[in-house]
């Protein structure tokens, strides 16, 4: 059975432990999903960043384009139309652009070979930090016009009728990879020809190399078919769903803005948006790396929590202990109580209920070592010679047992005089029973003197015992002398029979080699006593018989 203390510190403790786990879960879920939708932001807000950044410099290529094929067009169908003066106003409104469009490596004007045979328009390719130096046009006659690598430049603007990105190419006249924004040129609604601009491949491939996110985190790029176009890993041509199963787009082509998936056994996440060329922009980060803020942050309240928890629980037993405290004494003096002892200390003071219930059971432990005396009292003690009784001699002889039972220890040094108050019966018929019990009190009076060192017990109606220890163990021959002596003074100065005291007595002492018992050695005194009593009886009748009548 547990303890009040156990039971009310477990409960307490418990109470802690559930309302600070309660409140640290709470904060932890909260702290993941705010710093997680926090985390989200931050790859959703960095991927519309940069492609911001990304799509303004394509439109600084495409408004640079757009500009010149503008002023074509305009030239073209204002009137009659001098291809020198058109092809150089082009020529040099393109000059200008180009010079101030960064990453250009090329732009060019080439009018279709039906509209002029000779007027074939101009290319001008950069040549170093000096500027753009003009190139021969490509003879689109001596390529098939599928060969994108070579003409797809002049052929693709032309089927699709509108001005257009072309996706990452190896130009194979140039011998270098680049991505081209190409305007078809019309007159009039006829075809007339193209006008464009090519930058390197490298030039948008660094600005996606220099996006980083968190510690590992990286940037790739795919095009409209969702090949990957760069990736600091995979291959350029890789299929994206082979990498993000989970990246799917809906029916208008737009994909997920954030998706979670797994690549190479990591756990990552990847936002995406669509560049203005058609291309997809990834920006992508394992999620450990993602979510260590707030795992920071968890391991923090973690660690609070704890120690809240070992707190809480060293406060709680200490006020736990200061409230159980007196119960606990009060407990031990109850158990105190029910062993026999009635002298237990409780020296609680306090005006709440236990200091109420302990100032009760002060009062209690008083009154009932009150009645418990009186009470023993009342149980071993004889009422007419107040001397012990016989129950008290059976409690004496048990613990006088224990101690010649006890192993290892010397037998204890005793004797036990029997008495026996002679010719009782006749007092009480002639004189009445106050007078015996006058004459019991005389005979219980001169035992009592005799051994004033000893506990003296009445054990039957005319019986006394007396155990002797100590001196008068060690004095009882001298004592029973005395006792005689006396015995003979009080017969001499009695007026009344009742007055007179006349004794049997008989002693047997303790000897360990033929007592077992106490009861042996008092059988052996009653014995004894039973001799003198019959050697007494016999001695008054030979007096009577020799008196004369």
């Amino acid at each position: 059975m547990r303890s009040i203390r156990t039971k009310f510190l477990a409960l307490t403790v418990l109470s802690v432990i559930v309302s600070i786990l309660a409140i640290g879960l709470t904060c932890i879920i909260s702290i993941k999903v705010e710093e997680d939708n926090n985390a989200r932001q931050q790859m959703i807000l960095l991927c519309e960043t940069k492609q911001q950044e990304v799509d303004a410099y394509l439109n600084s290529i495409e408004q640079s384009v757009a500009t010149v094929s503008r002023l074509a067009t305009d030239d073209l169908n204002g009137g009659d139309v001098d291809l020198d003066s058109h092809l150089a106003l082009v020529e040099r409104s393109f000059a200008s652009i180009a010079g101030n469009t960064n990453g250009a490596m090329s732009y060019y004007y080439r009018i279709a070979p039906e509209i002029s045979d000779t007027k074939q328009g101009f290319l001008y390719i950069r040549s170093g930090a000096s500027g753009f130096t003009q190139e021969p046009l490509t003879d689109l006659s001596a390529y098939d016009a599928d060969d994108v690598s070579r003409v797809g430049w002049y052929t693709i603007p032309k089927a699709r009728g509108v001005s257009s990105w072309l996706e990452p190419y190896f130009n194979e006249n140039l011998g270098v990879r680049m991505i081209s924004y190409v305007a078809p040129i019309y007159r009039h609604g006829v075809f007339f020809g193209v006008i464009g601009m090519d930058f390197k491949y490298s030039t948008l491939v660094d600005q996606i190399r220099s996006i980083e996110i968190f510690d590992t985190g990286y940037a790739f790029l795919s095009d409209a078919e969702e090949r990957i176009v760069y990736h600091p890993t995979q291959s350029r041509g890789t299929y994206i769903p082979s990498v993000i199963p989970e990246l799917t787009r809906d029916r208008r082509g737009h994909q997920a803005p954030i998706v979670s998936y797994s690549y190479q056994g990591v756990r990552k996440r990847a936002a995406s948006a669509e560049l203005s060329n058609g291309m997809f922009l990834y920006i992508t980060a394992p999620e450990a790396e993602i979510n260590a803020g707030w795992m920071r942050l968890v391991s923090i309240i973690i660690e609070v929590t704890a120690g809240l928890l070992i707190a809480c629980g060293v406060v709680t037993a200490l006020i736990v202990g200061r409230i159980t405290g007196p119960l606990r004494r009060l407990t031990e003096a109850a158990l105190e109580v029910d062993a026999g002892n009635y002298d237990v200390e409780l020296d609680y003071q306090g005006s709440d209920e236990v200091g109420i219930l302990t100032g009760a059971f002060r009062q209690l432990t008083r009154h009932l070592k009150v009645y418990i005396s009186d009470l023993n009292s009342r149980a071993y003690n004889d009422s007419l010679t107040s001397v012990r009784n016989k129950g008290a001699y059976g409690i004496y002889a048990t613990k006088l047992q224990d101690r010649i039972d006890a192993p290892g220890e010397e037998p204890p040094e005793f004797a036990i005089c029997m008495f026996d108050c002679n010719d009782l019966k006749g007092i009480n018929d002639l004189y009445g029973h106050d007078k015996g019990d006058l004459y019991l009190k005389n005979a219980c009076m001169l035992i009592c003197k005799t051994f004033q060192h000893s506990p003296v017990f009445r054990m039957g109606g005319d019986e006394f015992a007396a155990c002797l220890q100590r001196d008068d163990y060690r004095n009882r021959e001298d004592l029973l002398r005395w006792f005689e002596a006396r015995i003979e003074e009080i017969d001499a100065q009695a007026k009344e029979p009742w007055e007179r005291v006349d004794i049997a007595k008989g002693v047997a002492v303790f000897d360990p080699a033929r007592d077992k018992t106490v009861d042996d050695v008092l059988r052996r005194a009653d014995e004894e006593m039973y001799r003198h009593k019959r050697s007494m009886k016999a001695e008054k009748e030979t007096v009577r018989e020799t008196s004369p009548v």
